[in-house]
């Protein structure tokens, strides 16, 4: 949780994160950077660093990028000297073969006094003598970089509804709480104003839930898995969600249980409450998933005949290789080529 300020121009307070969690945030807005292609945390709680936090590949394939995350609410010019020092304590051991291009200095604070810019200058000039460009990025130059990702925001600042609207400057749904039955009429939502509540709050999820589908494949499992009980257990957000979008994410958690757990019955039970809220929507693949775990992959098969979209297909061919049908699984990839030169 971050405490809103007092004053309108106060900075996050962004040291009160985790600093996993600022690690996390700066990995995601440093992917963003026009320049590079990925961004990953570089070694996990106990792993050395070799003074690094995060590594990233650029896009022109030219070397990569490091960076160093720095989760504190003061960092005078020892600190920054010290960040520097613990770099290039591996240089020639292992940055120099590299090919670092650029370095950024993550921090948690301010660095707008005199002393901290003399000291940032003396870096920049020691990291250019080594052919690198040295960034330091304040609180302040973290918050506008993080102006046009409003989901990246939602993601690691509490409240989010608060956060979303101060730094990036669109409000995310308002939730309104359960109303008095005494209450006077003016205060009570329309039955079209409570229509367009819940059409609103509907689409911010799913935009989210897609998101989280994009981290789940990075292997992020973590956050995935947070930010699905975060939603679930909010009382103002959940129950004014449409039914599709509760189903959808139901079925994610479901997928989610088989591939962390083989949880074959919570899976079922996550699939038959997302059933019983849209029963008109397609469980074939996560059915199939779960007759997989559960039966084996004849069973998943069955369950799979006569399902022609992409993803239904891909499934059906991947079985069909596991099971050493090489040839009907590249039957199915072919039919899926034709029908995709069809549609262009």
């Amino acid at each position: 949780m971050l405490p809103p300020g007092i004053r309108p121009d106060d900075e996050p307070p962004l040291h009160r994160l985790d600093e996993y969690a600022f690690q996390k945030l700066c990995r995601d807005m440093f992917e963003h950077e026009p320049d590079i292609a990925t961004c990953n945390v570089y070694g996990t709680r106990g792993q050395p660093q070799d003074g690094i936090d995060l590594y990233a590949y650029r896009k022109n394939g030219d070397g990569i990028a490091v960076g160093q995350c720095k989760c504190y609410e003061d960092f005078p010019p020892a600190k920054i000297r010290d960040a520097s020092d613990e770099f290039f304590l591996y240089w020639d051991t292992r940055w120099s073969k590299e090919k670092v291009k650029r370095f950024v200095l993550f921090v948690a604070c301010d660095l707008s006094t005199r002393q901290r810019q003399d000291e940032l200058n003396i870096q920049r000039a020691r990291f250019n003598g080594f052919g690198i460009i040295y960034e330091p990025w304040s609180v302040a130059t973290i918050i506008n970089k993080l102006r046009p990702h409003k989901g990246i925001v939602a993601t690691y600042f509490r409240p989010s509804e608060y956060w979303v609207g101060i730094i990036c400057g669109e409000d995310l749904p308002k939730f309104p709480m359960a109303v008095e039955t005494e209450a006077p009429k003016s205060t009570i939502i329309s039955n079209y104003q409570a229509e367009r509540l819940v059409t609103r709050a509907s689409s911010e999820i799913e935009w989210r839930l897609e998101h989280m589908r994009s981290i789940w494949r990075e292997g992020r499992e973590d956050e995935v898995v947070w930010w699905i009980n975060e939603v679930k257990s909010n009382n103002d957000l959940w129950p004014v969600m449409s039914s599709e979008v509760k189903a959808k994410i139901l079925r994610f958690e479901a997928g989610i249980e088989l591939d962390t757990r083989g949880d074959i019955t919570r899976a079922k039970q996550l699939a038959d409450e997302a059933l019983l809220l849209a029963p008109s929507d397609n469980q074939a693949r996560l059915r199939a998933l779960i007759a997989l775990r559960e039966s084996g992959p004849e069973a998943a098969l069955r369950i799979l005949v006569g399902q022609e979209d992409e993803d239904s297909l891909n499934m059906r061919a991947a079985i069909l290789l596991e099971m050493g049908r090489v040839t009907e699984s590249l039957d199915l990839l072919t039919i899926e080529d034709s029908d995709s030169d069809s549609d262009a």
